[in-house]
């Protein structure tokens, strides 16, 4: 599903961010890169959903060149930021990418999410009443909704309890099981990645 060869990208000030960078991620696999802070982790993710551009090497999406696949829509996205609206409630960001992305039985899938990451109690709140934890949590959620080809986790689990992050992990493994999706994410936490991950890329970063 996702393939990357020698990938190298160096920012204009600073030292080079990734070193011939190669990993390969196969369908339905929970694949996890593991590294410090300023690993070089966000530049990969950065890269893959086409934010930045990198300098050399190869990268394949699905068999095709990345520069001609049209991966994006197969995409979802749990940045290392969250990307929330403050005004809008917890319902209320599930419904509307839902809408986004097309999802067939959005009440049901809604329900699934919010069940499975503990989210009901947080049903009817808006985002600037939520903890941090749970902002991280509504962020999977939505990376998740709709099941698509590829999903990218960052840092998904800062911040959140411990309870909370087996309810990620738990999510995580049953949705590529039952649906075969492909996961790429990225943690500091290696009992995190012990835990959840099929394939591991540990210190991948070269400086």
């Amino acid at each position: 599903m996702i393939r990357l060869t020698n990938v190298n990208k160096k920012y204009s000030k600073g030292p080079k961010a990734l070193r011939n960078l190669s990993f390969g991620v196969e369908k339905g696999q929970i694949f996890c890169l593991l590294g410090p802070n300023g690993a070089g982790k966000t530049t990969t993710f950065d890269i893959l959903t086409k934010k930045i551009s990198f300098d050399s090497g190869q990268i394949e999406f699905q068999g095709q060149d990345f520069a001609d696949s049209k991966i994006l829509p197969k995409i979802g996205l749990c940045p290392q930021s969250n990307l929330l609206w403050d005004l809008l409630t917890v319902k209320e960001h599930l419904k509307v990418y839902s809408y986004i992305k097309g999802v067939s039985n959005m009440d049901e899938n809604i329900r699934f999410l919010m069940r499975e990451l503990g989210l009901e109690t947080y049903s009817h709140k808006k985002v600037s009443q939520l903890s941090g934890g749970t902002k991280r949590k509504l962020c999977v959620a939505l990376a998740v909704l709709g099941a698509p080809d590829i999903i990218l986790l960052d840092e998904s689990t800062t911040g959140v309890d411990p309870i909370g992050r087996n309810q990620i992990w738990n999510l995580l493994k049953s949705i590529c099981k039952k649906k075969s999706v492909t996961i790429l994410l990225s943690t500091h936490y290696i009992e995190d990645a012990e835990l959840v991950a099929d394939k591991l890329g540990e210190k991948f970063i070269l400086r």
